[in-house]
């Protein structure tokens, strides 16, 4: 696999194993300054605004991507 990019469907089995939920964690908070991303023992992804209010909830998502998403759409971004 190290002479190739991974597919989609690798990726997602690659970043969705708990074992590499760190590296996940931490593509997200590059690719989105101001959140602090992490995932639950529930498995569940979640994140939150850096200058949210304390009392704020963080955001879950069931998958990393969808995350992306979410925090790419609440940045003001396109989220196609």
């Amino acid at each position: 696999m190290a002479d190739r990019p991974m597919t989609p469907l690798e990726a997602v089995a690659y970043y969705d194993n708990p074992a590499h939920a760190q590296s996940m964690c931490t593509l997200l908070m590059r690719a989105h300054p101001g959140w602090t991303v992490w995932r639950g023992q529930d498995q569940f992804w979640r994140g939150r605004r850096d200058d949210w209010p304390e009392e704020a909830p963080p955001i879950p998502a069931a998958t990393a991507g969808l995350l992306n998403v979410i925090m790419r759409f609440i940045d003001g971004g396109d989220a196609a």
